[in-house]
């Protein structure tokens, strides 16, 4: 579904270019000592993406357990010096966020890609 879908009605993000990630499998660890630290960062690293297509997006949306649980705008997209083949972004987090804990089961219901564009 689109970024008009009824969740971004009467928000910022309605009618705008967004890319969501699935931070599931990082989310719940993120502060153990092996873990990323913070939802930026889980959100922002490590993605099989289209470069060209990523940096046509306004925000970004990390989805963790089927919640959104941070809004981003990428500032930048760069290839992984970590990780060949797979993308990252530095951004600015959306400190209002209009959305946030929002039942998002719908964005990757029955998707195996942790990637979605919504546009």
């Amino acid at each position: 579904m689109p970024a008009n879908h009824p969740i971004f009605q009467g928000t910022f993000l309605f009618g705008k270019k967004l890319l969501a990630v699935n931070i599931s499998k990082n989310y719940q660890e993120r502060h153990a000592p092996d873990g990323r630290g913070s939802t930026y960062e889980c959100a922002r690293k490590y993605w099989r993406l289209s470069k060209k297509r990523a940096e046509d997006v306004d925000y970004v949306i990390a989805v963790a357990d089927g919640r959104i649980v941070g809004i981003y705008i990428p500032k930048s997209w760069s290839a992984s010096k970590d990780v060949p083949g797979k993308f990252e972004f530095e951004g600015e987090k959306i400190r209002e966020n209009p959305v946030a804990a929002a039942d998002a089961l719908w964005v990757f219901a029955g998707r195996s890609n942790p990637v979605r564009y919504m546009d």
